[in-house]
């Protein structure tokens, strides 16, 4: 058995190094000395302890980790939402990212105030950005549902002056096409009115001997009727069975200017067939024609004579034509010399 040292020897104290801490205590070992009088009373045992145990020595507590995810989230989305409203075909998807940093940021802000976050930059970074994204966004929003609208009202204005242009395009066609039809009736009455006037006077310059016709100018124009005519002083060779008759056309100029009848100085007498009849010229200085020209107010007169078949017993008709091109008009005088 091993005799202990005193306290304050070398040995003592290597043999308490040397001691196992988690063996028991040996009797007697580490009591201190008694001393003279009351003994002094032991200290209170810390808060845990156990008395008479051992001592343990407390570890450190570990620190608590800063929560900077929501910053760190928050500075990202407020850059994507902030992009996004700058690019001009993605400015409606920037308000859902802006709004979640501003979110994010605002938590975060709350946590770096109370210590529990250490990124209060970014935190604050990721509001700003998100409210600058939603300013934009909501800016943009705002042009483009304007630049909408405009282009919606221009496009109805638009539409509104062409529908009013195509009815008033509508309303003039129709003007037009009833003016057109409307000259077209007066067109055709006219035409109908001028066939009828030339048919009525078609009909008036077909008269029996002794009738008259007058033309628009006032030239009034007579045939007698058919007398017989004996020739002399020498008529030439006059066909056989033939009656010869005397044919007198009297022109009278009722207007109020000189007339013309050059080529109209005598008639042309046919047969049914439309051939001409044989024309008797003699010596007796009876035969005339009409003068050239006629002042208003005077006559002048063509006498002829022709020799009629079938001792005039056929119907026979005299032409008188006077005018010239288009404006020729010619009168008929048709009947028999019996």
């Amino acid at each position: 058995m091993t005799t202990p040292a005193p306290p304050d020897s070398p040995q003592s104290a290597e043999g308490q190094a040397d001691a196992n801490p988690w063996a028991a205590p040996v009797p007697g070992q580490g009591e201190a000395p008694e001393q003279d009088g009351a003994a002094a009373p032991a200290p209170a045992p810390a808060p845990g302890e156990v008395p008479g145990g051992p001592y343990w020595q407390p570890y450190p507590a570990l620190a608590p980790q800063p929560r900077n995810g929501l910053g760190i989230a928050a500075m990202v989305l407020g850059i994507v939402g902030a992009l996004f409203g700058l690019a001009v075909i993605l400015f409606w998807l920037a308000w859902l990212p802006s709004l979640l940093a501003v979110i994010f940021g605002g938590i975060g802000l709350s946590y770096a105030r109370r210590g529990l976050a250490t990124n209060r930059g970014m935190a604050l970074a990721g509001v700003l950005l998100g409210v600058a994204g939603l300013l934009v966004s909501a800016g943009t929003g705002t042009f483009f549902a304007v630049r909408v609208h405009q282009v919606n009202e221009d496009r109805r204005a638009y539409e509104k002056a062409e529908h009013i242009r195509v009815e008033a395009a509508r309303e003039q066609a129709a003007k037009e096409r009833q003016q057109f039809e409307a000259a077209q009736a007066k067109e055709r009455e006219r035409q109908e009115a001028e066939q009828a006037k030339k048919a009525a006077d078609e009909k008036a310059r077909h008269l029996g001997f002794g009738e008259s016709y007058t033309y628009e100018d006032g030239l009034k124009v007579t045939m007698a009727k058919p007398v017989p005519y004996v020739p002399s002083g020498g008529s030439g060779d006059i066909p056989d069975n033939t009656r010869i008759v005397e044919v007198r056309i009297t022109v009278v100029n009722t207007g109020s200017e000189e007339l013309s009848l050059y080529g109209s100085g005598a008639p042309f007498v046919k047969n049914t067939k439309g051939n001409l009849i044989y024309h008797v010229i003699d010596g007796s200085g009876r035969m005339k024609f009409i003068a050239n020209d006629v002042a208003p107010g005077q006559d002048s007169s063509s006498v002829s004579a022709y020799a009629l078949p079938n001792n005039g017993a056929d119907p026979f008709y005299v032409e008188f034509h006077y005018g010239k091109g288009m404006n020729s008009k010619t009168v008929t005088w048709t009947g028999s010399a019996g």
